[in-house]
């Protein structure tokens, strides 16, 4: 099979050290060009990267040897540079969450249909073995019944803020935390149980002056009675799991290490072997193989509205003390 021809947009935090790394492991993409909006960061990767930078994204919009565009870029500039992108027939991946709003991701996934590209949203973590695990076991009965989940991911993120950074403001990061880590788990969720019906949400301030929620606390009411519970905050070490509790045992799965538990009827410990994953190159691959079959990617524009669904819920359950209907 042939490589998908491919952007890269957006080199600050995660989007050098971990994507360009990944697009090479993925196997089924061929780097083209790469741009940043930032002239400083530019000439930091010029001489890193083997292909030359383009000199906008427009230009990259109008190279019609450009199959695919890969955006790792603020939040709140999600639903403008995919909408465009999609005008100009590209095929989008794009970071979670797919945007930061319901009415945004609605936006982004009717330009996609209607540019007749595939949307792909990096909600990665589903995809990690443990995860595919935990699912598995889940319909085997492993634990019985299942009956509630619980899902944590939190760091020290938050005190590198500066007022300069876009995750400072309310408007461009809605829900700080939630936004940033808790979606992931939303989508986790989402994916072993799904069907939410109701959110309830407290949000807290405790240390940092941004404009963010620093803590958020949320209930997840799924459709056929399971409970989920996500939290997340911004001050603390960093922590992620996900614990799935069934009436015969239950299961937790630490995505720090990569340790699967099974705890069975009285408590007693088993750990489960896993095998380790690059959780974004396996994304990448599935985008590449998507462009060049026109397959449908697993966490495509549907995945990526029902997480931001729940995160839109959260946020007016926060604000309003009330439970929201999803």
């Amino acid at each position: 099979m042939r490589k998908a021809k491919v952007a890269l947009v957006g080199l600050g935090g995660w989007g050098a050290t971990q994507s360009l790394p990944a697009i090479a492991e993925a196997g089924s993409l061929d780097l083209v060009t790469w741009f940043d909006a930032n002239p400083d960061t530019v000439a930091q990767f010029r001489d890193q990267i083997p292909v030359p930078p383009a000199g906008s994204y427009d230009e990259i919009l109008a190279d019609p040897e450009i199959e695919g565009i890969i955006l790792i870029v603020p939040n709140h500039v999600h639903v403008r540079l995919a909408v465009q992108a999609a005008g100009w027939g590209k095929h989008v991946w794009i970071e979670k969450p797919i945007a930061n709003t319901v009415a945004e991701a609605l936006e982004m996934i009717r330009a996609c249909e209607e540019g007749g590209v595939i949307l792909q949203i990096g909600h990665s973590l589903r995809r990690a073995p443990g995860m595919r695990l935990i699912k598995k076991m889940i319909g085997e009965g492993k634990i019985g019944e299942l009956a509630m989940i619980e899902g944590h991911q939190s760091h020290r993120g938050g005190w590198t803020l500066t007022p300069e950074m876009w995750r400072w403001y309310n408007d461009k990061c809605p829900g700080g935390p939630l936004n940033l880590l808790g979606i992931h788990q939303i989508d986790n969720m989402n994916y072993l149980v799904g069907g939410a019906c109701e959110v309830t949400a407290m949000f807290s301030k405790r240390c940092l002056e941004c404009e963010t929620d620093e803590i958020t606390q949320v209930i997840i009411r799924f459709a056929n009675g399971v409970l989920g519970h996500v939290g997340d905050a911004y001050i603390t070490p960093a922590k992620t799991f996900i614990a799935a509790y069934g009436t015969d045992g239950w299961l937790e799965f630490n995505f720090l290490t990569n340790s699967l538990t099974f705890f069975d009827m009285n408590g007693s410990p088993e750990q489960i072997p896993v095998e380790a994953m690059n959780l974004i190159a396996d994304e990448f691959r599935e985008f590449g193989e998507c462009i060049v079959t026109g397959g449908r990617p697993e966490t495509g524009g549907a995945e990526g509205l029902a997480a931001v669904k729940i995160m839109e819920a959260a946020i007016e359950s926060a604000r309003t003390g009330k439970t929201v209907k999803v």
